[in-house]
């Protein structure tokens, strides 16, 4: 009798309701709810911090990414814990069970375990779809599998997720190129400049600060770079917003090229 088989002997014997294994195109479903949440509010988020970061001090790039790499794989590793349900499984009615006891939900540890070998992927989906038992490597290491138990999906669990990565990762991406912009030497210097125009201060007063999301653009071609920046400039009178172009040459710093201002 195959396994499947005695489960289903098992069950029944002790009168459970049986629960329908999920089937594969369901769970790259729930993976791909789960893949794009974690990105979008935890992994990009950290990877344009870190960047920004690097910027400034290059160095940092040994010892922040394999932080950003460990945090992003407990994430994964523990997106199953509360009840065998991810955010993914929850929106589409799945949960991990375990094989014998289809009521069982199993304890943390196996659920942790389950998700180890996430990262290596590649051969966790060849074994999910070629495999014979047509379950991951994870799920036969710990005796669970992944079942259907609500086949009526939960919107509100796939909206709101899925909006809140949106206005995360937006939010995210224009911190980050804030960031980005704020720690370059073109920036800086842009902003120095700016600090020692006799133009700029008789037109705001005394500065006492800029605006939070400058726009414009960076580009670095070797040793060779472009910087546009429009940076608001907060006075003590009036606030402008100054529009700024830099260049670096080889072996040299940032120079103006040129400056204008609006208010």
């Amino acid at each position: 009798m195959s396994n499947f088989n005695q489960i289903e002997t098992n069950n029944y014997e002790s009168g459970q309701v049986e629960l329908e294994i999920a089937g594969i195109g369901i769970r790259i479903g729930a993976f791909i709810i789960d893949h794009l949440i974690i990105v979008g509010v935890l992994v990009y988020p950290l990877i344009l911090f870190v960047f920004s970061h690097i910027q400034s001090d290059p160095a940092k790039e040994w010892t922040m990414f394999p932080i950003l790499m460990l945090m992003a794989f407990l994430v994964y590793c523990i997106k199953d814990i509360i009840k065998g349900r991810s955010l993914g499984k929850r929106a589409l009615g799945l949960a991990v069970r375990s094989n014998v006891d289809t009521s069982d939900i199993p304890s943390v540890s196996k659920l942790f375990l389950r998700n180890i070998l996430t990262f290596a992927w590649p051969i966790e989906f060849l074994v999910l779809v070629c495999g014979a038992k047509k379950t991951k490597l994870g799920d036969q290491i710990v005796g669970t599998n992944v079942y259907r138990v609500s086949k009526k999906p939960q919107i509100v669990i796939i909206v709101v997720p899925v909006v809140l990565t949106i206005i995360i990762f937006a939010t995210s991406l224009l911190i980050g190129i804030s960031s980005i912009f704020k720690n370059d030497d073109s920036y800086k210097t842009a902003v120095s400049y700016i600090e020692a125009s006799p133009e700029v201060t008789n037109i705001v007063g005394n500065i006492e600060g800029y605006g939070y999301m400058p726009s414009g653009s960076l580009t670095y071609s070797g040793d060779y770079g472009k910087a546009i920046y429009s940076i608001k400039v907060i006075g003590s009178e009036n606030t402008a917003h100054v529009h700024i172009k830099l260049e670096k040459k080889l072996n040299s710093n940032w120079e103006i090229v040129y400056l204008d201002f609006s208010k």
